[in-house]
């Protein structure tokens, strides 16, 4: 995908501007590679070229990325158990079909060489409308489709963070993210995340991109790699199938998200040319 290439294909129209709900709208399926992304909402210069150079950053740390299913995302954590624990309900397919359909959901395979999976983020779309974050995930709708059917017989959720009773709107929450041990000093935590709030950007023009942030991620220093501005305890899970974590809400609006991605983008160009001369510097030697 050149950049020249986005732009043409991703101009918006009359019509893009006031693209219907997710929830009723027929939405293009999710390309196979970040590089195939069209830009539907957002600035085309500025996604456009953070996708291509993302790809690139992630290449050149032995990854390529791809969309994948649901099914395969569940049977990449049975895989890995070792490294990564027994996943929420809320990416959990036998619990939330409805809200793990494509055009509410994706989740991304980072992949080595040998095509093995290495890498995985997913994200939910959440149209809550007037509701807020607090009421529809004490209700546990958040984690569960039909809560009644599919939860843990003692199952409860708190959302405890002041600033969830004002979280209303178009909101994206990101989780799943599981990375390989021999790939956990490559700084993937702080491209592929970007990426996927990125393309959920573009694709449903949230109003908020959120984490919810386990106490021992939050602990080890992960979430400031994340770029979220903001960040509220808690939400409070109990005898789920992952167990009873606590949580940490961290946020940024898509004005943040968007200035972020520009920050962040000065800074991946300048290792990406970086690479790319060191890389010329030993052919040439």
């Amino acid at each position: 995908m050149s950049a020249e290439r986005t732009v043409k294909r991703a101009a918006p129209d009359a019509s893009s501007a006031r693209a219907p709900s997710p929830a009723s709208a027929t939405l293009p399926p999710h390309p196979k590679l970040i590089t195939d992304i069209t830009v539907e909402h957002g600035p085309v210069d500025l996604l456009g070229r953070f996708f291509l150079l993302a790809d690139t950053a992630v290449r050149e740390r032995g990854v390529s990325l791809s969309f994948g299913s649901y099914e395969d995302l569940l049977r990449v954590n049975e895989k890995n158990r070792s490294s990564w624990g027994i996943m929420t309900s809320m990416y959990d397919y036998r619990c939330c079909p409805h809200g793990l359909a494509p055009e509410r959901a994706f989740c991304l395979f980072g992949r080595d060489a040998g095509g093995e999976v290495v890498a995985t983020p997913a994200a939910r779309f959440y149209d809550l409308g007037a509701r807020s974050m607090q009421e529809i995930g004490d209700c546990m709708l958040l984690h569960h489709d039909e809560p009644q059917r599919t939860k843990q017989p003692q199952e409860s959720i708190e959302v405890t963070a002041p600033a969830a009773k004002s979280i209303k709107g178009k909101l994206l929450i990101n989780g799943a993210v599981w990375y390989h041990p021999a790939y956990r000093k490559r700084q993937l935590s702080m491209i592929i995340p970007r990426v996927a709030r990125a393309y959920a950007y573009t694709r449903w023009k949230i109003d908020r991109s959120m984490g919810l942030m386990m106490e021992g991620p939050t602990a080890g220093g992960v979430i400031d790699s994340l770029g979220y501005p903001h960040r509220e305890w808690g939400l409070q899970i109990r005898n789920a199938q992952n167990g009873s974590p606590r949580c940490c809400l961290a946020w940024m609006d898509a004005g943040e998200l968007l200035a972020d991605l520009r920050g962040f983008l000065a800074g991946l160009t300048t290792q990406v040319y970086v690479g790319v001369d060191h890389r010329r510097a030993q052919n040439q030697g």
